[in-house]
């Protein structure tokens, strides 16, 4: 490859919008109507310790526009609750009599936006306890034996969320280390220390608190897949490949994970895989996937199908008008085509 199509194809900037804070994914039950938004809670039932839980439970949901719903979990412990508008809501987990009932109040902030544009996904992850023996502890309570986590703690994950919103990312940081410091084993506010290190660009700070959060959830989708695109960004790219195939055999239904997987291959040189995984990114598509077109365009480059490499930067370009290399893709477009034109008028001679 040039030097003038590899700057052109993997030139691109690295925003917040491609850490997994919040995910979407493919709306898999297109009928039911939530409570009128579009934002998604995406959760994970863990039994206390990490071990993932291998039945289904009932899963309610109560809010004040919700009233109350039920799903059932799948043999994993995942589960969503879709198209629901902003607001605190209540996750009540009853995995049968085993377990102990564990709740969960889970706020999505919605930050502003403009008509059209898609929600949030808020990522949940439960810990239930087994049944005990014996009198309970006091309900609002939290101690050493319990896998909830403290409402103090709570709180400071809700203002860090809220402080992130804002653009008060240190301030956010701060606030997220409290909370850890309360409750270590709060994996979720691990995964957002990690993102908003991500979106400072300490991608080796970033690591370090991913890692903490897989370590105490190692069957959980978005730290490994945040983990992988520090790594991308750290250019280790075998173990960056590692840990995004991980994501995406636990969600294939996220076009982030293909389309980072589809990149760390690239990197490596593996076409064929990257191709597959990139082509799966766009057909799931989305606002994030638009750089794909890039990384399958190099793939093609690689693979001497100047056409289709050039077909796939003109529809990047068509996606993304605005592209501050977008005159330098032009170019590359244009020598594409004139190969593409010189190779079949030598095959016809």
């Amino acid at each position: 490859m040039s030097p003038l199509v590899a700057c052109a194809i993997f030139l691109t900037a690295f925003g917040a919008s491609e850490v997994r804070a919040q995910v979407g994914g493919v709306d898999t039950d297109p009928g039911d109507p939530g409570t009128g938004g579009k934002n998604t809670i995406q959760g994970r039932i863990f039994v206390r310790g990490g071990s993932k839980l291998d039945r289904r439970a009932k899963v309610k949901l109560r809010g004040l526009s919700a009233g109350e719903q039920f799903v059932m979990s799948d043999d994993n412990g995942s589960f969503s609750f879709r198209r629901l508008i902003g607001g605190s809501y209540t996750i009540i987990v009853d995995a049968g009599a085993e377990f102990e009932t564990h709740s969960e109040v889970v706020d999505i902030i919605e930050p502003m936006r403009r008509r059209g544009e898609p929600g949030v996904t808020v990522p949940v992850t439960i810990y239930i306890e087994p049944k005990r023996t014996g009198t309970p502890g006091t309900i609002g309570t939290v101690d050493a034996t319990t896998g909830g986590v403290p409402d103090s703690a709570r709180d400071l994950y809700k203002q860090a969320l809220e402080a992130a919103q804002a653009g008060e990312r240190k301030r956010s940081i701060e606030l997220l280390k409290e909370a850890v410091g309360i409750y270590p084993n709060f994996m979720t506010a691990l995964n957002e220390l990690g993102v908003q290190y991500i979106a400072l660009k300490q991608f080796k700070d970033a690591a370090e608190s991913l890692r903490a959060a897989i370590k105490i959830g190692p069957e959980a989708f978005h730290p490994r897949l945040n983990y992988g695109i520090v790594l991308l960004q750290l250019k280790d790219y075998k173990a960056a490949a590692a840990e995004l195939q991980i994501a995406v055999q636990k969600d294939s239904s996220s076009a982030v994970a293909s389309y980072q997987f589809g990149r760390a291959l690239v990197n490596l040189g593996n076409y064929e895989p990257a191709e597959k995984f990139l082509k799966r990114a766009i057909s799931i598509g989305g606002p994030d996937i638009v750089e794909a077109h890039r990384y399958l365009a190099a793939v093609y480059i690689e693979k001497q199908n100047t056409q289709l490499a050039a077909t796939e930067l003109e529809t990047y370009l068509k996606l993304a008008p605005a592209a501050k290399d977008a005159e330098q893709i032009k170019t590359v477009i244009k020598g594409l085509r004139n190969q593409a034109t010189n190779k079949s008028g030598g095959a016809e001679k």
